[in-house]
């Protein structure tokens, strides 16, 4: 016998009988039939009280659970990685909120909200020009889908099957690529950087130029923080490996780096959350994508494309003007599986970037620079340590704790007892941030709560 579903109050026996009744089979699992058995989990999740609740239920007991759970404002929360606190202006959530844009899912018919078509056209040219590249298209679902349909694009191209990526990569892109390539029988590479420096060397850059594959991902900063001075080398080698340069940019950072198209890149992607989108417990996000104006990348870019054309009274209007092979066609014969963008968050980023012009771009960029100089300092005089130490970092800083330290300890005594958020925790240790949220007197508080928790004996 079946024991029921610990939340969902229809997980009964009979009721569940008479589903599968109506709709023509025996057993639940034949929905579940494309998946191979070997990714199927085989029992309930061990979740809830292990009886059916009602809506009601549920909500008493989410909100009990909730009551214990202390709200630690964005300036204390110093986690890095993909998604990190950045601010939300008030107009953003204003302007978004409006009915009209609020359900901003592109219709079947496109071409008949001009509104929205106009919004997206917009954000498209404001990201062409941030990124230094001539074409940008209208959202994808986030940094790191965006940067596995870039790999994509350039295998499709280049008919080469072996994409080169940082050793710096955010751990979590480099799960997605993974999971990404294995469909496509696709080739993984690292190359890495010196110890120190956070530079690559003359021997990896042959590496490079040796491997040829099809696309070279190039982290600018680097998804750690480090700002190189060697990037501009890295693409070069890329191209005279026949390769295509995929550079992966922290748009918040654009306002004082030059941006990634003037370098050269072929392909530019980044994660549009540090314009302003909240941090929505890891989700949902905006993946930016853009293509210097070349025929071939053009032909195999992935999302959409609006364009702005005039009608035949002369009115100016938009339309959609390309889309990927997707839903439209068979599955077999698509080029990707983007098929819903992410025009919301398109559209608050478009608001943020407007509200802050080139001018505040710049010099949020420049604080966010100078507080994590600030921060790796205080990271370093606790005995983190940092790595790549010699680097300018922006925004991330990775590191390791010293031996015998319990980085889950420290991490949840942090929360407990100073309600900060030090850092996210990764493989090799974990990555705090500096953002535009931040002052210096933070970083203090969060080096001297560091100091203390460490003290300790943890």
């Amino acid at each position: 016998m079946r024991s029921a579903h610990p939340w969902i109050p229809n997980d009964d026996e009979k009721i569940i009988e008479e589903m599968l009744k109506t709709i023509g089979i025996n057993d639940p699992m034949e929905l579940f039939s494309d998946i191979p058995r070997e990714f199927l989990l085989n029992r309930k999740l061990k979740v809830g009280r292990g009886i059916p609740l009602s809506s009601i239920s549920i909500e008493r007991e989410m909100a009990s659970s909730l009551m214990d759970v202390e709200d630690i404002p964005l300036y204390r929360i110093f986690a890095g990685g993909p998604v990190a606190p950045h601010y939300t202006h008030p107009v953003v959530d204003a302007i978004i909120s409006r009915g009209e844009i609020l359900t901003a899912y592109t219709p079947y018919q496109p071409e008949v909200s001009q509104g929205l078509l106009k919004m997206l056209f917009e954000y498209q040219s404001a990201m062409a020009v941030l990124y230094g590249v001539e074409i940008v298209n209208a959202g994808m679902y986030d940094g790191a889908t965006a940067l596995a349909e870039a790999s994509l694009m350039s295998v499709r191209v280049k008919k080469n099957k072996k994409i080169l990526v940082p050793s710096t990569l955010f751990e979590e892109y480099k799960s997605v690529l993974k999971t990404y390539f294995q469909g496509h029988e696709i080739s993984y590479v690292e190359y890495s950087f010196d110890e120190e420096t956070g530079e690559i060397n003359s021997e990896e850059l042959s590496k490079i130029r040796n491997e040829k594959g099809a696309g070279v991902i190039v982290d600018y900063p680097s998804n750690t923080g480090e700002v190189r001075k060697t990037t501009a080398e890295i693409i070069q080698e890329a191209h005279n490996a026949n390769s295509i340069a995929i550079a992966f940019s922290d748009p918040s950072s654009l306002g004082i780096l030059a941006p990634p198209g003037d370098l050269g890149v072929d392909i530019v992607v980044g994660e549009g959350q540090s314009l302003g989108l909240p941090l929505y417990g890891g989700g949902m996000l905006l993946g930016i994508l853009g293509i210097r104006n070349d025929r071939e990348l053009l032909r195999n870019l992935p999302g959409r494309l609006i364009g702005e054309t005039v009608d035949a009274d002369g009115n100016i209007g938009y339309a959609m003007i390309l889309q990927s092979r997707e839903q439209h066609i068979r599955r077999e014969k698509a080029t990707s599986n983007i098929t819903t963008g992410a025009s919301l968050n398109a559209i608050a980023a478009l608001v943020s970037l407007a509200l802050k012009g080139s001018r505040g771009l710049r010099k949020e960029g420049s604080k966010i620079l100078e507080l994590t100089e600030e921060l790796k300092k205080k990271l370093s005089e606790n005995g983190l340590e940092i790595i790549h130490p010699r680097a300018l970092h922006y925004k991330n800083i990775a590191f390791r704790f010293p031996s015998g330290k319990d980085s889950k300890k420290i991490f949840m005594r942090m929360v407990k007892e100073r309600s900060i958020i030090p850092f996210s925790m990764t493989v090799q240790g974990g990555i705090s941030c500096a953002t535009e949220v931040h002052e210096r007197e933070d970083i203090e508080i969060f080096g001297a709560s560091l100091r203390e928790v460490l003290s300790n004996g943890i």
